[in-house]
């Protein structure tokens, strides 16, 4: 299957966060919502790669990703209201791998969206 790679990455990206969400309900709410939509959004950008609309599950899945490494960026350096218990803590385990899985959804994404194929999807014309 074509899109293999990119659903597996998407699988890692929301479990990673799935697993957090109770957590972050609690600490820290509206953390937590943004994890259910990030969630929903890999979900999302997966079904849309099992269609012939993949081109915009790759869309879907960079933008979901970019947006999870800035989070990061942001909960470990700066810190957000409600949230400066990570700060400095870039070495955490989950973080890391969440952050590689990313990255390479990405760099996939940049690739597929490149290839002739993707590209002439119906839904989302470059």
């Amino acid at each position: 299957m074509k899109h293999l790679p990119g659903l597996v990455l998407l699988t890692a990206i929301a479990w990673i966060h799935f697993r957090d969400i109770p957590d972050k309900l609690s600490e820290t709410p509206y953390m937590g919502w943004g994890y259910i939509l990030l969630v929903a959004g890999c979900a999302a950008a997966g079904a849309w790669l099992l269609t012939h609309h993949a081109r915009a599950g790759y869309v879907l899945g960079a933008l979901i990703s970019v947006g999870a490494i800035a989070g990061y960026a942001l909960t470990r350096s700066v810190g957000l209201p409600q949230a400066m218990g990570d700060i400095g803590n870039w070495a955490e385990p989950s973080g890391v791998f969440s952050l590689a899985a990313e990255v390479a959804f990405i760099a996939l994404a940049v690739w597929m969206l490149r290839s002739p194929g993707v590209n002439r999807d119906p839904f989302l014309r470059s």
